[in-house]
Order: structure tokens, then C-alpha cells, then sequence
């Protein structure tokens, strides 16, 4: 047990300090991190905190209500101006990104014009319709103005209760199972890659042979399985660090509403984690198998994408999921090892999967974990008696002694 402590000990190190683990470990939080900061700096183009002004001839705006207090978000200020010649020459002094004019039979007659000398922002044309609904209803009490103008807020609830969904505005709580889900599908792609490439430079280097005699096949096959285990954990470890630095940094200095509203529904994080965790080991051992069996770097990187195409065989299949979250077929990809990541994350941004399905989808996974585990082990002792020759798929369900026998002939 000492000795494979020591392969793993000495494995991990060799791994954590390459530069291709360090660019694959904050891959992920600088792709998310530029990712969000693009959005941002895309949605602060569409908008414009500079004021607007207006030039009433109707007489709607002569003592305007501001808007201001309705809302929680930042409202543009309005100035009004008494004749078209003053609203103009503002423009041209950049006083104001532009200014609407109301006609004198307003509101029979809605035709209002805007003026600009470039594309106003997406908020100035909105929070001026919220300022004129505002001010047209100034007869009612301000319970009834603020309530007109804040509009519908429709929210579509599941029959058991435990979902809601609003309609203007889906926020990051809801994708949060789904986005965890991706996390561990990029954990298993790129540490199992790592151990890949890592034992078939093993293999070429004639190391390998120097393991078999200080390491048992379980050993060698446990040491492999547990060094790639700790560094999918240093990985995961590093991601929720940074999250939850950003999360504190985005909510608290930069002051950014979506983030502050994100909520953690844990039942359905842990449940994406505990069918994540076999379908990682179940990934680790058959790659580990395949690495005996195949021969060298080219034809390990045709392996890869099979597996990238299990993971995303969900994607195919979102829309007959989506349309029953509970089928045949959800529960189905559910339980299949790699392929239920995605699927699990999916069906938990729409119900609370029931209890029996992720403890079917444990059990299934870890029984094919130990078939992984076994077809590694077996791999790896028939190599021992095949050194430089290559494995064939039939060998490995061949009785120990025939193959022996095989071999001494």
C-alpha cells in the first residue's frame, strides 16, 4: 500500500507542475470570466446613462412626475425644453443624447418624434415611455401609477411547486445544475486526457515495466485511478475558489444584481455531484483500460472524442427530453455513465428528480465502475505477459491459464 501511495504522491506532483495543467485549470474560470465581462461590456453599449430631453406641446409633461423611485435600476434623467431650437441646440452641445417632441393633440394623435445625432441607448427610449405612461396617469393614486408602470411579471410554476420560471428575466440560479454539470464533463475530459497521456508515456518510456515489479496490477490500476481523482479534486477545488471569489467581487463591489439574486438549490447540486462522481471513476478506469490496449499517442487521440461524444449525447436529445422531463428517455440517459451529467443537470433546471432515479443511476454506474475497474486490472496483467506485443480485445475474456498456455507455446 506504501508503494502505491508513492506512485500517486509522485504521479500527482508530475502532473500539477505542468503548464499544460495550469492552462487547463484556469481555462475554464478565464472562458466564463471573459465571457461574462463580454456580455457586460455588450449590454453597456446598448445603453446610455446620459439625460434626454423632451419638448411638450400637448401640456401631458407640464408638472412631471419622475420616475426614479419605481424601480430598483438606474433611471435616465429627462429635461424639458420649451420650443425645438433650445431642445436642438443642447444636442448639438452632447447636453443630452437626444430629445422627443409630442405633438399638440397628444395622446389622440401618438405619432412622437425622436431626434438624435447618434443611436440613443435602448433604456433612453424605454424609460421615456415609462415616464410618459407614468405622467398620463397622474389622476390615480401612486399605488396604482407605480404598479401600471412597473407592467407583468408573469411567473410559470411546475404543479409540484418546486420550480418557478419568470417570464422577462431567466436568472443564473436556474442554469446553476446545468453549469455545474459542464464543469464536471470538462473536469472528466481533461484529467482522464491527462492520464492518458501521461501512462502512454509510461509506456513508451519503459517505465512502466519498472512499476510491475514494485506494484501489484490492483495497485498499479488503483494508483492511476486515485492520482486522477486528486487532480480532478485540486481542479474542482480551484473553480469553486475562484466562483466564490468572483461571486463576492461581482455582488459586493461591482455591485451586479444578477448576482446578488443567485440562489444555491443544494438538493439539486448534490444530486448533479453524486451521479457525477461514478461517471468520473467509471471514465478514469475504461480510459485506463483502453490506454493498455491501444499503442501509442495517434490512436489515443481518436479516443477522446468518443468520449466527448458521450458526454453530449443529451444536447442531441434536449428537445424530446424537455418535452417529458420524466420519460423513458430522460431516465434512460440519466443512468448511462458520462452521457448522465448533462442529462442530470438538464432535467434539474425543470423538476426535482426523484429520489430512486439518482439512486438507480448511482448503483447502475458503480456496478459498470467495477466492470471498468476489473477490465483494467485484467488489461494490465495480460500485458505483463504480452511486453511489447500488442492486446487483443478477445484476450481479455480468455482464461488465465489458456492464455498462459498461449503464450508458453
Amino acid at each position: 500500500m506504501r508503494k502505491m501511495w508513492l506512485a500517486v504522491r509522485h504521479e500527482y506532483i508530475k502532473n500539477v507542475r505542468q503548464k499544460s495543467f495550469l492552462i487547463a485549470l484556469f481555462s475554464l474560470p478565464l472562458f466564463i470570466g471573459l465571457s461574462v465581462g463580454l456580455g457586460m461590456f455588450i449590454g453597456s453599449q446598448e445603453n446610455n446613462s446620459a439625460a434626454v430631453g423632451y419638448v411638450d406641446n400637448s401640456g401631458v409633461l407640464d408638472n412631471p412626475i419622475a420616475i426614479s423611485g419605481i424601480s430598483d435600476r438606474e433611471r435616465i434623467e429627462f429635461v424639458q425644453y420649451f420650443d425645438e431650437s433650445e431642445a436642438q441646440e443642447a444636442l448639438k452641445a452632447n447636453n443630452i443624447q437626444a430629445y422627443f417632441v409630442l405633438p399638440r393633440d397628444y395622446p389622440e394623435n401618438k405619432d412622437i418624434g425622436l431626434f438624435f445625432t447618434d443611436e440613443p441607448g435602448e433604456n433612453a427610449i424605454r424609460d421615456f415611455y415609462d415616464f410618459l405612461q407614468l405622467n398620463l396617469l397622474s389622476g390615480y393614486q401612486p399605488e396604482i401609477r407605480n404598479r401600471v408602470t412597473m407592467g407583468s411579471n408573469s411567473i410559470l410554476r411546475t404543479p409540484d411547486g418546486l420550480r418557478e420560471f419568470p417570464d422577462n428575466e431567466p436568472s443564473v440560479s436556474m442554469f446553476l445544475p446545468l453549469i455545474v454539470s459542464f464543469g464536471f464533463v470538462l473536469l472528466l475530459l481533461i484529467s482522464s486526457g491527462f492520464l492518458m497521456s501521461g501512462f502512454l508515456d509510461e509506456k513508451s518510456n519503459r517505465t512502466i515495466e519498472l512499476l510491475v515489479t514494485s506494484l501489484s496490477p490492483a495497485q498499479f490500476v488503483g494508483s492511476k485511478l486515485v492520482t486522477v481523482l486528486a487532480i480532478g479534486l485540486t481542479m474542482l477545488a480551484t473553480w469553486i475558489v475562484v466562483g466564490v471569489v468572483a461571486f463576492i467581487v461581482g455582488s459586493n463591489l461591482l455591485d451586479l444584481a444578477w448576482m446578488r439574486d443567485i440562489t444555491l438549490n443544494w438538493r439539486d447540486i448534490l444530486t448533479v455531484v453524486a451521479v457525477a462522481l461514478p461517471s468520473y471513476m467509471f471514465a478514469a478506469a475504461l480510459m485506463l483500460a483502453i490506454g493498455l490496449i491501444i499503442g501509442d499517442n495517434q490512436e489515443a487521440e481518436s479516443v477522446g472524442p468518443l468520449f466527448f461524444l458521450v458526454a453530449f449525447i443529451p444536447l442531441w436529445f434536449a428537445v424530446p427530453i424537455a418535452r417529458e422531463i420524466n420519460g423513458s428517455l430522460a431516465i434512460i440517459l440519466s443512468v448511462i455513465p458520462i452521457a448522465s451529467l448533462l442529462t442530470v443537470g438538464f432535467r434539474s433546471m425543470f423538476i426535482q428528480i426523484p429520489l430512486w432515479q439518482v439512486l438507480t443511476s448511482i448503483a447502475f454506474q458503480l456496478l459498470l465502475v467495477a466492470g471498468a475497474l476489473w477490465l483494467a486490472i485484467r488489461t494490465f496483467r495480460i500485458g505483463m505477459l504480452r511486453t511489447g506485443k500488442r492486446i487483443r480485445w478477445d484476450e481479455l475474456f480468455t482464461r488465465h491459464k489458456d492464455l498462459a498456455h498461449e503464450e508458453g507455446r
